[in-house]
């Protein structure tokens, strides 16, 4: 049987992971001016990460623990879920970790490599084909770790977990079936921005980021405060209208920035 510690670790996981998404993408925008930075040159990248590196590299490296986050939430996720849910939990399980490995590789980068590339660009020792080297070692990465693994393969993966978690948790009857049905709603937007990767463009990328992530938020927030308040062994009780109106309130104060900027 699933106990209330089981269940605490998880509602703190689940929130605390989107939230410290939210905290490092809200930071370097305001540093780093991402993700506008991800498609200058590299020596001019290299150059704005050197200045901010002191705040940089710190998050980053919680942003790549967010990956760890990710498997973690995911493995209690189906422990709280699977035994009810059948294959559907398997799978959530399987594209949770992959997710999770995949942000961890993709910001992971920004703490480990990127400092040293940016040191040895700075440096005045450094040859004219010595810092021609080290850009397409930086782009390179860049496209392989960031674009690839990261952002690419990690959405698809993030996507699928979404769409075979929301499936658990309407099949399971532990927890609201309406948070799996969003769930399953918002799983098409991580497969759109992963085809950003492939050559896809558009207005359309900045709006689902601006009003689908917050989406997600709320989602992660709506199954933290269900497992945390069910009790022992038992399934929740449906959200009710405070829980929508609180929902709505938080929506509007996390999309207010991309409305009035």
């Amino acid at each position: 049987m699933i106990d209330k510690t089981h269940d605490r670790w998880t509602a703190l996981l689940l929130a605390g992971h989107i939230v410290l998404l939210f905290a490092g993408f809200t930071i370097l925008a305001a540093v780093f001016d991402f993700p506008e930075v991800l498609r200058l040159p590299a020596p001019e990248r290299l150059a704005l990460f050197q200045d901010g590196q002191s705040v940089i590299m710190p998050t980053y490296w919680m942003l790549a623990m967010t990956g760890i986050t990710q498997v973690l939430l995911t493995v209690l996720l189906w422990r709280t879920l699977g035994p009810a849910a059948g294959t559907a939990a398997t799978l959530a399980l399987v594209f949770g970790i992959l997710t999770g490995f995949g942000q961890a590789m993709g910001f992971g980068r920004w703490a480990i490599l990127i400092p040293w590339l940016a040191e040895r660009m700075a440096d005045p020792s450094t040859t004219e084909a010595g810092h021609e080297a080290i850009a397409l070692m930086e782009g390179a990465f860049n496209r392989y770790a960031g674009m690839l693994v990261g952002e690419h393969l990690s959405n698809i993966c993030w996507g699928f977990w979404l769409f075979f978690t929301g499936l658990t948790v309407r099949r399971s009857g532990v927890l609201d079936a309406r948070i799996g049905r969003a769930m399953m709603a918002l799983s098409p937007l991580m497969f759109i921005l992963a085809a950003e990767q492939l050559g896809f463009e558009g207005p359309i990328l900045g709006l689902l980021t601006d009003f689908g992530f917050p989406l997600l938020a709320l989602v992660h927030f709506a199954l933290a405060w269900q497992i945390l308040r069910r009790p022992e062994g038992a399934a929740a009780q449906p959200l009710g209208i405070g829980a929508g109106v609180a929902g709505v309130v938080l929506y509007v104060a996390m999309i207010w920035p991309a409305i009035a900027g």
